[in-house]
């Protein structure tokens, strides 16, 4: 049992999708259940956490499952449907184990994305470069496979020395995005970035990873990480105000889909929402008491006018 927890996980997305790549060597069966469990022991874990941090991770890797379950659940046989076109994610292209140069060239890549994805990507390749290995005749091939996993294993023990998986900043749904108000300084760039995570990617943050503005080279994914990096509170630096509202530091960060406080931001959005729709009702039976008063007024006037003429 010990084994099989050390394989598979859902601490967060990052290990969800790392467990669903290494049952893919499983048979479909096995996958089902292996899958099916994990979301439970998620769920009776997700009771028992306080932190917004933990909870929120164990949310993101449980939403990971259920979107592969729900997805595979009729794939038991090789006539299933594939996925639909727009749900499919491009590669990062360049990534690659053949040798130093191109674990080198992988890294450099990877510099800036998402941790949880470099991570993710590292292992995939040591994976894939350990199932070749055993097929590779070439003595050179050989040698020049296990000095790039040499470069990632020592990639991925750093990872984790230095915890960089802390420094992973989850994406923002874009339905809770523009539930928002917007920060009285309007950014371009963010503006232009959620536009492609809105109409491009879909909503669906992995997209980014292959995606440019116009005439860059970078992409959003690490556009988005760059700016953050820049925008996140330091210290004690609030992020709601003594009203309970988003401060402006806060509304950039959510604007590049990203918030410290999801859960405290996702109360606000809904009492926001709220309060846009009932002015309109206040407004409506102010006019109506507007329109009572003119009346009372009339008929009071009629009432003098008629008293004077006797």
């Amino acid at each position: 049992m010990a084994k099989e927890e050390s394989k598979y996980g859902f601490k967060d997305r990052a290990k969800a999708e790392e467990s669903l790549e290494l049952l893919k060597a499983e048979d479909h069966k096995y996958q089902m259940l292996t899958v099916r469990g994990l979301i439970g022991r998620a769920k009776r874990v997700l009771t028992l956490t306080k932190a917004e941090e933990k909870v929120n991770n164990i949310k993101a890797a449980i939403e990971t499952f259920e979107k592969w379950l729900e997805a595979n659940n009729t794939a038991s046989t090789k006539n299933a449907k594939p996925k639909e076109a727009e749900e499919k994610v491009e590669t990062v292209p360049g990534l690659g184990f053949k040798d130093k140069q191109a674990a080198e060239q992988t890294l450099k890549i990877l510099e800036g994305r998402d941790p949880d994805y470099q991570k993710l990507a590292i292992k995939g390749l040591l994976g894939s470069a350990k199932r070749v290995l055993p097929a590779t005749k070439n003595e050179d091939k050989v040698k020049s496979i296990k000095e790039a996993m040499a470069l990632f294993e020592d990639f991925l023990d750093l990872f984790d020395r230095e915890e960089r998986g802390k420094q992973n900043m989850p994406y923002l749904s874009i339905e809770l995005i523009r539930q928002l108000p917007t920060p009285s300084q309007p950014d371009k760039l963010a503006a232009d970035f959620l536009d492609c995570y809105e109409t491009v990617a879909k909503g669906n943050y992995k997209h980014l990873r292959t995606k440019a503005p116009k005439d860059e080279q970078e992409t959003w994914d690490i556009i988005r990480n760059r700016n953050l990096q820049k925008l996140k509170p330091k210290g004690d630096e609030k992020l709601f105000d003594s009203d309970g509202k988003p401060t402006e530091t806060h509304l950039k960060l959510a604007q590049w889909a990203y918030s410290p406080q999801v859960e405290k931001l996702k109360s606000f959005a809904a009492s926001h929402a709220k309060s846009k729709s009932n002015p309109r009702k206040r407004s409506h039976s102010t006019s109506d008491g507007e329109e009572s008063n003119k009346s009372k007024d009339k008929h009071g006037k009629d009432q003098s006018n008629k008293k004077s003429k006797k």
